[in-house]
């Protein structure tokens, strides 16, 4: 009789009172799973689920690192529009002459 080579190992996790669960060190690590990325639960048949991951956008997960150029207090929308529209009266000056 010929063993298969695909061995099936059970890893157990709880699900919590807010309907969460973690996903066991040793899946993860078959998965290449990280903090940050995606997991999507795929239904098949037979009730079967199957796990995949979808790895972070390496430029998406930069977003909110670096602070805002320039004044960064907020300011109100007529404060906003009109710096905006002073900005565009320089600019027009300035490709007057």
């Amino acid at each position: 009789m010929k063993r298969s080579s695909h061995e099936t190992h059970t890893y157990y996790s709880t699900l919590s009172s807010k309907n969460q669960v973690t996903i066991p060190m040793k899946i993860r690590e078959v998965l290449g799973a990280e903090p940050g990325d995606q997991v999507a639960f795929v239904y098949g048949e037979n009730q079967e689920v199957t796990l995949k991951v979808k790895k972070k956008d390496a430029l998406l997960s930069l977003f909110g690192t670096m602070p805002p150029r320039g004044d960064s207090r907020p300011m109100a929308w007529a404060d906003i529009r009109k710096q905006a529209k002073e900005e565009r009266m320089v600019k027009r000056e300035k490709n007057k002459e």
